[in-house]
């Protein structure tokens, strides 16, 4: 479910995995665990799964309200405007440098397993995350010297940009 995030593809995936292992049984010298052997043939398919279906990265509504009480209604506006601006600039992203940053970022992958995924160099993920973190962080900088307005992060922007 981490990865697929669907309860159908989920359970394809595990009921996949079992009869792998039933149908290899005879192949199989099992020294470590099997909860690791199998942790590892559901991760792999997983990604397998979602690599076939050439994730389409859309959907960036990765907003969290915050408590009113702690903050005053101009800085919830400001970080609202700020926050508007973040989706802004990461649609403006190249897609696969994009695709790259929403799966680091919000989809919380390592480099490894995007890598993996998208059968690419580890070093060449590093590098897009680095190409749009510093590529957002341009544009709020250049955003707040036009308007002259202080930028207000919410935390969970600050952890997204944060390499």
């Amino acid at each position: 479910m981490q990865y697929v995030r669907s309860q159908e593809d989920a359970n394809e995936i595990v009921n996949d995995t079992f009869l792998v292992v039933w149908e290899k049984q005879d192949e199989l010298v099992l020294d470590d665990s099997i909860k690791a052997y199998l942790y590892t043939i559901v991760r792999n398919k997983s990604l397998n799964l979602l690599k076939k279906r050439k994730i389409e990265v859309t959907d960036l509504d990765m907003g969290f309200e915050v408590p009113s009480a702690q903050y005053s209604a101009l800085d919830v506006l400001q970080a609202k405007q700020t926050e508007e601006l973040v989706f802004k600039l990461i649609e403006q992203l190249p897609p696969r440098c994009k695709q790259i940053f929403v799966l680091s970022r919000k989809e919380q992958l390592s480099n490894k397993e995007i890598a993996a995924l998208m059968d690419l160099n580890e070093k060449t993920i590093e590098n897009q995350i680095s190409i749009a973190i510093k590529f957002i962080k341009n544009g709020l900088n250049k955003q707040q010297k036009q308007n002259n307005l202080p930028l207000v992060f919410f935390p969970w922007v600050i952890a997204m940009l944060v390499n």
